[in-house]
C-alpha cells in the first residue's frame, strides 16, 4: 500500500485543483465534506455512488430499499456534484448526502470517525483502498454491487498483484456481472463472490420516460439516431456518419450525448461545423426541433428520454479504446443498438446482444452509414429492437437477488 500513498502525495495538487473547480462551479459542493469534516451521521445503510451513472444504476435499489426500512436512514455519498443533484432529485430529504473524503488516511479516518453504520454497498469498482481499510477496522462489512472487471482491468491489476491482494480482499461481498468477472475478482485476491447478473437489467421506466412528448417535438417522420455517452474522438465520426445519412435522408436527425458535461460546448461548436441547424437541449426550452439536424443532449439525467426518443442507439465510450458504456438502457426499451469495435467494459453483455440479434457490431464509418440506412426501414428496426428487448427481460431478477444479499449483511 505504500507505493499507493506515495502517489496520492504527488497527485495531491492536482486532485485540489479539481476540487477547487468543482467548489467554483457548484453551489452544492461542500468541500469541508471532501476533506472529512463530516457531522455525526448515525446509518443503517450506506450505498457510496461516484456520480450520475451509479446513481442512475442505484435508483432502484434505493427506492426497494427505503419501502422496505420506511424508519431507517440511508446515506448516499457521491464524489461528484452533479452525482449529488442527481440524487437529491431523485430520493430529496428521504436519504442523506455526503460527500466522499478524498482518499488519504487523515480525511478518510476523520470522516469515519463521525459514522455509525451497519453496511455499506459500492456501485460498480469504484475501490478506494484507505476507505476500505478504514471501513474494515471499524467492523463495517462491505459489498461491492454490479462488479465488473474487464480483462485489460484485470491485467493491470496484476501487475501490482501484492498491492490488489491486499485491496480485493478487504470487502466481504462481490455482487458480479458474470461468471468471468466472478473469475477475475477470484484471482485478484476477492474472498467471497457471488454472480448476481446486473441491477441494469432491472431498471423501471418511469412516466416520463414513457410518455414523453419529445418524439413529437423532433418529428414524428422523420429518422432519428442517437450517440449516446460519447468521448473525445468519436463525435466527429458519429458527426460524418450523419452528413453521409442525409445524403440519403435529408431530414434525418442525430441526438448526440457527450459523456462528460465539460464537453458539451466543445461538441456543440464541432456540430456547428458540420451542419447549419444545430440545438442544444438546453437551450431550446419549447422542445420544437422538427427542422434540427443534430440536438445536443447537454443535460444530466436525461439519457433514457433521449433513448427512448430515438429509433437507433449507438453506444458511446466504443470507437476508441475506452471500453464501450452500458448498452443494457436502450435494450430495455427495446431499442436496436449500434456498437464500435472497442466494448470490452460490457464485454459479455454486448456480445450476448450481438449473438441474439439486438446489437450490432460496427468497425468504422462505412459500416454505421450502411447499419443505420438498413435500420432506416421500420420492420428491421423493430425486429432487431424486440430481440434487444426480449435479451433484457431474460437478464431481470439482478436487483432481488442483490438487496437479499445486503439485507444479510450485517456488523455484528
Amino acid at each position: 500500500m505504500w507505493l499507493y500513498q506515495v502517489l496520492l502525495k504527488c497527485l495531491k495538487p492536482v486532485l485540489m485543483k479539481k476540487v477547487r473547480r468543482y467548489q467554483a462551479s457548484y453551489s452544492n459542493y461542500r468541500l469541508e465534506e471532501v476533506f472529512g469534516n463530516w457531522p455525526e451521521t448515525k446509518v443503517e445503510f450506506w450505498l457510496h455512488c461516484a456520480s450520475v451513472g451509479e446513481v442512475l444504476a442505484a435508483k432502484e435499489l434505493v427506492a426497494r430499499w427505503l419501502a422496505a426500512h420506511p424508519q431507517q436512514t440511508l446515506l448516499l455519498t457521491t464524489v461528484t456534484p452533479t452525482g449529488a443533484e442527481q440524487a437529491i432529485k431523485l430520493f430529496g430529504n428521504q436519504i442523506v448526502h455526503r460527500y466522499l473524503p478524498m482518499d488519504y488516511p487523515a480525511y478518510v479516518n476523520k470522516a469515519l470517525s463521525q459514522v455509525q453504520c451497519r453496511r455499506m454497498a459500492i456501485i460498480e469498482t469504484e475501490l478506494w483502498p484507505n476507505l476500505l481499510k478504514g471501513l474494515k477496522a471499524k467492523n463495517i462489512p462491505i459489498c461491492i454491487v454490479n462488479a465488473r472487471m474487464s480483462e485489460k482491468s484485470a491485467k493491470n491489476y496484476k501487475r501490482f498483484s501484492g498491492f490488489s491482494r491486499k485491496l480485493f480482499a478487504f470487502p466481504d461481498l462481490f455482487l458480479a456481472h458474470h461468471e468471468n468477472d466472478s473469475a477475475r475478482f477470484i484471482e485478484l485476491g476477492a474472498r467471497h463472490v457471488e454472480v448476481s447478473g446486473s441491477i441494469k437489467f432491472d431498471v423501471m421506466l418511469s412516466q416520463d420516460v414513457l410518455e414523453s412528448d419529445w418524439r413529437e417535438a423532433l418529428g414524428s417522420n422523420r429518422f432519428v439516431w442517437i450517440g449516446a455517452s460519447t468521448h473525445d474522438g468519436e463525435d466527429e465520426v458519429l458527426l460524418a456518419v450523419h452528413k453521409t445519412l442525409k445524403n440519403t435522408f435529408p431530414n434525418a436527425l442525430l441526438i448526440l450525448v457527450p459523456r462528460h458535461p465539460e464537453r458539451f460546448e466543445s461538441v456543440t461548436k464541432l456540430a456547428n461545423q458540420f451542419f447549419s441547424k444545430v440545438e442544444k437541449r438546453s437551450d431550446d426550452k419549447t422542445n420544437n426541433w422538427c427542422d434540427t439536424d443534430v440536438l445536443i443532449g447537454d443535460s444530466m439525467g436525461e439519457l433514457m428520454r433521449y433513448y427512448q426518443a430515438s429509433d437507433v442507439a449507438f453506444v458511446g465510450g466504443s470507437l476508441i479504446e475506452r471500453g464501450g458504456h452500458n448498452p443494457i438502457e436502450p435494450a430495455v426499451l427495446g431499442k436496436p443498438i449500434l456498437v464500435g469495435p472497442h466494448t470490452f467494459n460490457f464485454k459479455e453483455i454486448t456480445q450476448s446482444l450481438i449473438e441474439e440479434g439486438g446489437a450490432l457490431r460496427c468497425e468504422a464509418k462505412d459500416a454505421l452509414v450502411k447499419a443505420l440506412i438498413a435500420l432506416s426501414e421500420r420492420d428491421n428496426r423493430v425486429e432487431m429492437g424486440q430481440k434487444a428487448l426480449v435479451y433484457a427481460q431474460k437478464n431481470q431478477g439482478a436487483l432481488e437477488r442483490t438487496l437479499e444479499h445486503i439485507e444479510e449483511l450485517t456488523s455484528v
